[in-house]
């Protein structure tokens, strides 16, 4: 009988959530940890494969932070969005595969264009970013290369199969969620009739922000090097002043116009993503025969039909399950 020490204490999570940035991860997060099949550790983003972040602490860390997993919750995992931000953050599935080489991996994206609208306005709000959005997605590499998601995938393919990935789209999750949800429950293995409570509510709705923080970039960069936790910090900041402000009789945080992406710099950044999001429509249509576009200068993903069967999609079952994209 092998007895767990503290050291050995917990396991190895079967999924994880790889991104993308500003593509719907925290939804899924909460979605996922409110299931009773599921167990995800209370700090979402653990970013354990990353050598700037966690790598260093080592497998036995990483173990332990899903140690709560008990036997009923038969997929553990957690979501990282750091894990599709090649190169800022180089060998990652490397590591991945070192490790846990049979994990199903979910990848949630968005509409690239409108991944990155979202992720300036993020960080002019949060006070992270001055530049203007014309000179700031051109020159700042990570506003595209977070939103090439085929570039993010072909490094993965290097060392899993196709059948271990799905991919939706953030549309989808918000279009259709109980139907999105239950394919994800499938891939995972976990009961699919079972819709968590949380389903109806929207987690960062487009009319949210973030609050600027009342802790300094560099204080903030040093801490989550440090403390895992304190990559929530400002999770907790936000959640605070939506306390405040529910007792004022407020609503979240004051209203604020979103930011604008020009028509000129929409069309730029379309003909540099273009050639990814070729790549990924085949990838879709070898994996589930869906479509991906480029239509009036925006990057977009949809549907060109499922085969469904008594109102659920056909798919293989793992071994041999089929992953892919689902618009």
């Amino acid at each position: 009988m092998i007895v767990q020490t503290r050291r050995t204490r917990g396991r190895m999570p079967n999924f994880l959530v790889i991104g993308a940035m500003k593509g719907g991860t925290t939804a899924m997060y909460r979605y996922l940890q409110a299931h009773p099949d599921v167990f995800m550790p209370p700090v979402k983003a653990l970013e354990f494969f990353v050598a700037e972040a966690n790598w260093r602490r080592g497998p036995q860390w990483y173990r332990r932070q899903f140690a709560g997993a008990g036997s009923n919750e038969v997929a553990v995992g957690e979501v990282s969005n750091a894990y599709t931000k090649y190169p800022r953050f180089m060998g990652v599935p490397e590591r991945i595969a070192a490790q846990i080489p049979d994990v199903r991996m979910v990848y949630v994206v968005r509409d690239p264009i409108d991944r990155i609208r979202s992720h300036y306005q993020t960080r002019v709000w949060q006070g992270d970013e001055r530049a203007p959005i014309e000179r700031a997605v051109i020159d700042d590499r990570r506003y595209v290369d977070y939103s090439r998601y085929w570039f993010q995938l072909q490094r993965y393919l290097q060392w899993f199969s196709p059948e271990q990935f799905l991919v939706i789209t953030t549309e989808r999750l918000r279009n259709a969620r109980i139907e999105t949800l239950r394919l994800v429950y499938d891939f995972l293995d976990i009961d699919s009739t079972t819709i968590p409570d949380n389903v109806e509510r929207e987690f960062y709705r487009s009319g949210d922000h973030p609050y600027r923080s009342l802790v300094p970039l560099t204080v903030r960069k040093a801490l989550k090097r440090h403390v895992p936790a304190a990559k929530r910090a400002k999770e907790m900041e936000n959640r605070i002043f939506e306390v405040l402000n529910t007792a004022r009789g407020e609503r979240s945080a004051p209203p604020r116009p979103p930011i604008a992406m020009p028509s000129a710099v929409r069309d730029r950044l379309a003909s540099m993503l273009q050639e990814d999001v070729r790549g990924l429509r085949a990838f879709r249509d070898r994996r589930m025969g869906d479509r991906v576009t480029v239509v009036a200068g925006r990057a977009a993903v949809r549907d060109a039909g499922e085969r469904t069967m008594n109102g659920r999609t056909r798919r293989r079952t793992l071994n041999g399950r089929q992953g892919g994209v689902r618009g």
